[in-house]
């Protein structure tokens, strides 16, 4: 028997985002349900929604506030994310973790690189999602492994994807992975810390959907 997709609220104002789960729902699937695309199985629905959180390096804590935050707006169960980079040797400290995202928006990208290259060139792109059911918090953590390029490279300036070189990726940036149309998209997708963390949710979701509907 056909079953609807389960829907979930995504609270980012994020146009890249929108463009990234176009490709990932028609293209990849949960571990669980290979042959299962990820749009036969989930509908995700973008809002607007403006959040606060603490800047932290801890992007986890970070994402928690965030989270209840994003749910007090909708008053249904939602999810959120946000991303940074951690340098290699600095993974205790979580740095510059959560505070990734206004270092880069106060400084221009060589600036950023030149910033962190004398801590290292090695970093993990770690991503948090969070989702809040109006009674529990639970988060999803992604990783992926690389280095910072010495100048920022490629087409697609989505946050630091062009000074971040995953490892997966032969060198390339992942602004210049993606920005070869669909297909570079994809591949990105592949590797994405994002996406790792977005599927982790989505097996949780699945699971705690069957619990809920057995015949799902």
């Amino acid at each position: 028997m056909a079953t609807k997709p389960i829907r979930i609220i995504y609270c980012s104002w994020s146009d890249f985002k929108k463009e990234e789960w176009q490709v990932a729902k028609d293209e990849l699937e949960l571990d669980s349900l290979p042959g299962k695309k990820l749009g036969e199985l989930f509908e995700l629905e973008f809002r607007n929604v403006p959040t606060s959180e603490p800047l932290l390096c801890d992007l986890r804590t970070m994402v928690k506030f965030k989270i209840e935050s994003a749910y007090r707006h909708t008053q249904v169960p939602c999810i959120v994310e946000h991303a940074g980079l951690i340098i290699e040797g600095y993974e205790d400290k979580s740095f510059p973790g959560g505070l990734t995202q206004p270092m880069w928006d106060s400084l221009d990208a060589n600036k950023f690189v030149a910033c962190c290259a004398p801590l290292g060139k090695r970093a993990i792109a770690r991503a948090v999602v969070g989702y809040c059911d109006g009674m529990n918090v639970n988060t999803f953590v992604g990783e992926t492994k690389g280095c910072l390029s010495a100048t920022p490279r490629g087409d697609r300036p989505f946050y630091w994807d062009t000074v971040f070189c995953p490892d997966e990726a032969g060198g390339v940036t992942y602004a210049e992975l993606a920005g070869g149309g669909r297909t570079g998209l994809l591949r990105k997708l592949r590797i994405s810390q994002s996406m790792r963390a977005m599927k982790l949710f989505l097996e949780y979701r699945l699971t705690t959907q069957a619990e809920l509907f057995p015949a799902y």
